[in-house]
């Protein structure tokens, strides 16, 4: 009988050990919440108004961003796994700004597929180029 029971405790070791293998793996720094400081070359200056600065709130537990585009909410999904990040599915109300940076924001977080997170900032990348900054700030 001994046998068998090793054999089974073999079989149940494999099938945890393949169960947990596919459970992804980021930084847990990555959930928070971040402020805009830079974008595609240039550094962001936001104006009086804080509400007018692009925020996202990341979870990548529920694979849930939430934010601010600088002029309207958003949210929509994130993926991320190691240092590979992916912003989909973005939805954003419908407010009129005029001035506002929220078209490129968009689009630079659509291009962004890595990061990394060094002295309390989020750094995303498209490649090997650094596309945005931001700061935590809570």
């Amino acid at each position: 009988m001994k046998p068998i029971y090793q054999l089974l405790i073999f079989i149940l070791s494999i099938i945890v050990l393949s169960c947990s293998s596919g459970k992804k793996i980021s930084d847990p720094l990555i959930n928070d919440i971040w402020a805009l400081e830079f974008i595609k070359g240039v550094d962001y200056q936001p104006g009086t108004d804080s509400s007018e600065r692009p925020v996202i709130e990341i979870n990548s537990k529920e694979d849930k961003v939430t934010g601010n585009t600088g002029c309207n909410s958003m949210n929509g999904k994130v993926v991320v796994e190691n240092n590979q990040i992916e912003f989909s599915n973005m939805a954003i109300t419908k407010k009129f700004c005029e001035n506002s940076i929220e078209q490129n924001f968009l689009i630079s977080l659509g291009m962004a597929n890595n990061f990394k997170i060094e002295k309390m900032k989020l750094f995303l990348y498209q490649d090997d180029e650094q596309i945005m900054i931001f700061q935590k700030i809570d």
